[in-house]
């Protein structure tokens, strides 16, 4: 096999194993800080009142969210990823409920309906779409009747989705809230919600964000009105989305 084949079959596991250093991400106190006002935002909107649920935080990086969900109360977490160099510095920085190893043989190994709440946070797009339906009907099994899966994904029909989609050699896709939808109920999800991915109010400066994304935004919805007649439109970069297995009682 010549040294091009071998790259060819290996590159992607060769970005993952350095994916921190490749991606110049920096791993300080501070980086770790960042995740917190999203963390809260899921925790407070999207994660159910009992804070003993067990959470599964499916490529979870540097455990960041894990360690943020954690933080919020939700102390049943634990997070799995394939980069032994973010797992590394995830130790590093003290937190202890990440493991490195393939998400796919984790999920194999884990009984039916064990597990209340799986994160898939900036994960999904990594895979091909064979991988991505393969991932959500192990996750689909897992799941407890009344458990759910939240997913953040980049928005195709974002005014900037395709800088996400791009920005990680990586990825392999991106999705509108139609798209994502349809794979869910493909796959046997219950009852799927998107929501557009506002800016987060967390202090002044996110607060003047959160209100000039209202206002500015309203000329792209105008736009997406005249040439299909609705305002429907989710601009962010990402959308997050919040599936259940089955359609919750009311």
């Amino acid at each position: 096999m010549s040294k091009t084949d071998e790259l060819d079959k290996s590159w992607k596991p060769g970005i993952y194993k350095n994916y921190s250093s490749l991606f110049k991400t920096e791993v300080n106190k501070d980086s770790y800080s960042q995740f917190i006002p999203y963390a809260n935002y899921i925790a407070k909107n999207y994660l159910p009142k009992d804070q003993g649920v067990f959470i599964l935080d499916i490529g979870c990086g540097l455990g960041g969210f894990t360690w943020a969900i954690a933080l919020a109360g939700y102390e049943n977490i634990e997070g799995v990823d394939i980069s032994e160099e973010s797992i590394r510095s995830a130790h590093a920085f003290g937190i202890d409920k990440v493991k490195q190893g393939d998400i796919f043989t984790y999920l194999e190994s884990a009984h039916d309906e064990s597990i209340d709440i799986v994160l898939c946070l900036d994960v999904l797009e990594h895979f091909t779409k064979e991988e991505g339906i393969r991932l959500l009907v192990e996750v689909k099994r897992v799941l407890k009747a009344d458990g759910r899966i939240i997913i953040h994904v980049p928005n195709a029909e974002g005014i900037f989705g395709s800088k996400i989609r791009y920005a990680d050699f990586t990825h392999e896709t991106a999705f509108t809230p139609k798209s994502i939808s349809q794979l869910l109920q493909f796959v046997g999800f219950g009852t799927v919600h998107c929501f557009e991915d506002k800016p987060i109010v967390h202090g002044l400066v996110s607060g003047v964000r959160r209100l000039l994304w209202s206002l500015v935004t309203w000329l792209f919805r105008f736009i997406h009105a005249v040439e299909t007649g609705s305002f429907n439109v989710k601009l962010s970069q990402n959308i997050l989305v919040v599936a259940f297995k089955e359609i919750p009682r009311q």
